[in-house]
């Protein structure tokens, strides 16, 4: 608990969020309702190509578990708090009900994540003045950099007695990063009601972009405003995202419990790929990349939002680790002025200047040279899969469907066989060069994840030393979803290149594609 003048503010130890915080005796946030990741929208007509996917890797459902946490007090009283978060679902689900807009949701209990399952960290700085003015300094990484997201940024629900909306931004229509230019950016005041569209299926909805700050005040003028440090896309409603998934039409939605608030780094944009043109750019598409973002809560009094809107971060700033999927890892911090040391295993502490390969695995530390408070940790696995090229497809849609992007790491990009000026019969195939011979354990492969057409059912791996004699290793039926398939062979085989092969389709049509393939070797 922290207490100064007309304020009071607990925090969770558990999640390293705000469990209640009150401003002059008016409760601001609820126990338990506090700023958490969220990386979910209710899904929009045009997400067909990739709402499947955040309910399989359990963006609907995450857990947040905090790892380690600090705390100390500066010399003009400020409190600063660090923790270091795992954001991850205990499990992954599947959306029922196709395009209908009547959802139901297959949770998949009999398969619990693991470690190595889709998850976030962030590294959090929560800095507490004493005017009661709270900042939130976050620096948020996956384990699977790839994965194609709805938003990603925090979540929190206010009382509904909270239901004036006023934000500096782009408005006051909804916009989004591909939909936004004719929406101009200034002062726009709304109710949370009025953010409602009523679509006759309800779906995400009142996110507005490059928002400044955003208030929530009542009747009396009392509340609280989140300033930027930089740009948010923000959005209010009486509904979670849950909520409106599952309620197939307006009247259908429940009771509300307060004001469901979202101040996002980034929102993915709407594409047109339910009346034919595609999903969004890839420009507008939010992935699970290193990402910060930052905020301070003020409280409202009088309706005084201009003047808190005047103010800018100053809190420390967290310091986080990522590793690219060929094994890179990046120390990442918000303080460039700061030198940062980094140690391996508890090894010799080095000042960090460029990326390091730890494709072996290992513990990294991190901290800034005159700020051990402010330490991180992260543990990393071997990575078993080795780097490739594609050097022959027997057939691939030039341009879109390419065989290079089963290589990619881009879940949302794929190979698919020619279609626009002939269809080739299978069998099809794609030849992988690995650079030189090496010890092949198995491999796996990911269908592509926005439509059945080229499921591949019967397929078979051979292997070559010199990409002209081949070797059958082993022949194999997948089964029909859009889960990533894990082979590992009965025992291992020297090659140098890898052939797969599609020996046909789960729908027993001509098309082949996949999403990612990747080969498992010492």
């Amino acid at each position: 608990m922290v207490k100064g003048d007309q304020f009071i503010a607990k925090f969770d130890n558990k999640t390293g969020s705000i469990y209640n915080l009150t401003y002059a005796g008016k409760q601001i946030i609820r126990d338990g309702e506090g700023p958490k990741l969220d990386a979910l929208r209710a899904p929009v007509d045009n997400d067909n190509w990739a709402y499947q996917q955040w309910f399989e890797k359990g963006l609907h459902n995450l857990k947040h578990k905090v790892l380690s946490s600090n705390s100390y007090t500066k010399k003009d009283g400020t409190v600063v708090l660090a923790f270091t978060i795992e954001s991850q679902a205990p499990y992954g689900a599947s959306l029922l009900g196709g395009t209908s807009g009547t959802y139901a949701l297959k949770e998949h209990t009999d398969k619990p994540f693991g470690k190595d399952d889709f998850k976030f960290t962030s590294n959090q700085i929560w800095t507490i003045y004493k005017d009661g003015s709270i900042e939130l300094s976050s620096s948020i990484t996956s384990n699977n950099a790839s994965v194609v997201l709805a938003r990603l940024g925090y979540s929190l629900q206010l009382p509904a007695e909270y239901s004036n909306y006023s934000y500096y931004g782009r408005g006051p229509i909804n916009n989004y990063a591909d939909r936004k230019t004719a929406q101009f950016i200034e002062l726009h005041r709304s109710t949370v009601k009025d953010q409602f569209v009523p679509w006759p299926n309800p779906q995400n909805m009142s996110n507005n972009e490059d928002v400044r700050w955003t208030a929530l005040t009542n009747s009396a003028g009392q509340g609280a405003i989140f300033v930027a440090k930089e740009h948010l896309a923000t959005s209010a409603l009486e509904y979670s995202e849950l909520e409106l998934t599952f309620a197939p039409h307006p009247y259908q939605l429940p009771k509300s419990s307060g004001v469901h608030l979202h101040l996002d780094a980034a929102v993915t944009g709407l594409g047109g790929n339910s009346c034919g043109q595609g999903p969004p750019l890839d420009k507008d598409r939010v992935k699970a990349v290193p990402t910060a973002i930052g905020f301070i809560i003020r409280p409202i009094q009088q309706d005084d939002v201009m003047e808190k809107a005047h103010v800018t971060t100053a809190g420390d700033a967290p310091i986080s680790l990522a590793r690219s999927s060929n094994g890179e890892v990046s120390i990442l911090s918000g303080n460039t002025n700061e030198p940062v040391v980094y140690s391996l295993n508890n090894g010799k502490a080095t000042v960090y200047k460029a990326p390091f390969d730890l494709r072996a695995g290992g513990t990294v530390t991190a901290w800034y040279q005159h700020n051990e408070k402010l330490k991180v940790t992260q543990q990393y696995t071997k990575i078993e899969t080795i780097p490739m090229e594609v050097v022959f497809a027997s057939s691939q849609e030039t341009g879109e469907g390419d065989a290079k992007n089963l290589l990619d790491g881009d879940p949302s990009s794929i190979w698919h066989t020619m279609y626009s000026v002939t269809v080739a019969q299978y069998p099809h195939w794609v030849d992988f060069d690995a650079a030189s011979i090496k010890t092949i354990k198995g491999f796996t492969f990911l269908p592509r994840q926005d439509g059945p057409n080229g499921d591949i059912k019967d397929y078979k791996i051979q292997v070559s030393k010199d990409g002209k004699n081949w070797e059958d290793v082993m022949s194999g039926s997948f089964e029909r979803n859009k889960k990533l398939k894990t082979v590992r062979f009965e025992k291992p085989v020297k090659g140098r290149y890898i052939r797969f092969t599609g020996l046909n389709s789960q729908r027993g049509d001509d098309y082949a594609s996949g999403a990612e393939f990747a080969v498992i070797a010492e």
